[in-house]
């Protein structure tokens, strides 16, 4: 019976501290508040959601669909927990019908609070005070030609898009862009620069993640962005940092202030107990980086490991958090940062 009792607060442990160790590290808790969107970008991974915009990937189990008011109870479930940072998603979150009021209840406990969104509906932030909750938007944009956005992102007007990020920001809003980096907008990325650095706003360049085993998912050669160090260092950017966290390798640049941000998996994404004897190892382009769940009502703790996913419970949300966070970090002793591009 001791034996038992050890084991079972030895496991106690090891969780709580994994769970302090994912926050620590920056692992994101992603909750899809909604499952649909005005845009089609190509290479969405919608949350691991089966994509209503596109074909259903028969490889994503089919799930309870969640309420309003069990994601709020799971949203505040983990940061009660002490959860470093939610990230809400979707599809397109402020396409849900009463964002502001979800919002409104969720009870942060000191946590950080990030809407990740194409800024296509902003008027529906802008037309309201501040939301005081709101700690970042990190607002999509990944090229600001009129014909790549509509052809490849399925849009009507990126320069509707540049006005509505402007106006997010003297709105009050601490706004950083997220910059998908792929073959067909390579030589986009110092035109989104340029307009950062004139509004002075942050930017954050991320190489296409792939969700999926998809022969050309990329449109073509994964794009290493390496080669962004020596653009930004042409422009008199000053190299800050470069940092392994979950998520992958990221080095920090400032240009006058404004923060710009290259995440570069190739240089390190970490491996752990969870990704031993993984057959899409070498396909990763994300390694352990977050738990994802929403309202499909399933979590997932990699997009690419879908038998990996398994259904939200309808009961304590506390334990399922801890199990899939312990199952995702392990032993860290075992954990290492692996490079190389995806395959």
């Amino acid at each position: 019976m001791m034996h038992d009792h050890t084991s079972t607060m030895e496991r106690y442990e090891r969780r709580w501290a994994n769970f302090r160790r994912f926050n620590e590290q920056g692992g994101k808790f992603r909750v899809a508040v909604v499952n649909r969107c005005n845009l089609d970008c190509f290479f969405c991974h919608n949350e691991a959601m089966a994509n209503p915009r596109g074909a259903t990937d028969s490889g994503v189990p089919a799930g309870r669909r969640l309420s309003d008011e069990e994601l709020l109870e799971i949203i505040n479930t983990y940061t009660a927990m002490g959860g470093w940072q939610v990230n809400l998603t979707g599809g397109e979150p402020l396409a849900h019908p009463d964002l502001a009021g979800f919002i409104g209840r969720i009870d942060k406990h000191g946590s950080r609070l990030a809407l990740n969104t194409n800024a296509v509906l902003a008027r529906r932030l802008l037309a309201r005070p501040r939301i005081e909750a709101i700690d970042d938007i990190l607002a999509s944009l990944h090229t600001t030609n009129e014909a790549t956005f509509r052809d490849k992102l399925g849009g009507r007007s990126v320069g509707k898009v540049i006005d509505n990020i402007v106006a997010l920001s003297r709105h009050g809003y601490r706004v950083e862009l997220n910059y998908s980096l792929g073959p067909y907008n390579r030589d986009a990325f110092a035109d989104v620069l340029d307009f950062a650095l004139e509004h002075g706003i942050a930017v954050k360049a991320i190489a296409l993640v792939r969700p999926t085993v998809a022969d050309g998912f990329y449109g073509g050669e994964w794009v290493d962005p390496t080669w962004l160090s020596k653009l930004l260092a042409g422009v008199g950017a000053q190299e800050v940092e470069t940092r392994n966290t979950l998520g992958g390798s990221t080095t920090t640049w400032d240009i006058d202030g404004v923060t710009v941000k290259v995440k570069n998996i190739a240089r390190g994404r970490l491996s752990t107990d969870f990704c031993r004897g993984c057959q899409l190892a070498d396909t990763c382009g994300e390694g352990i980086y977050g738990v994802r769940v929403g309202v499909d009502g399933i979590w997932k703790p990699c997009l690419l490991r879908k038998e990996r996913f398994c259904a939200v419970e309808a009961t304590d949300y506390r334990g399922q958090i801890l199990d899939i966070i312990d199952a995702m970090i392990g032993r860290w002793s075992n954990a290492r940062f692996v490079t190389g591009a995806p395959t």
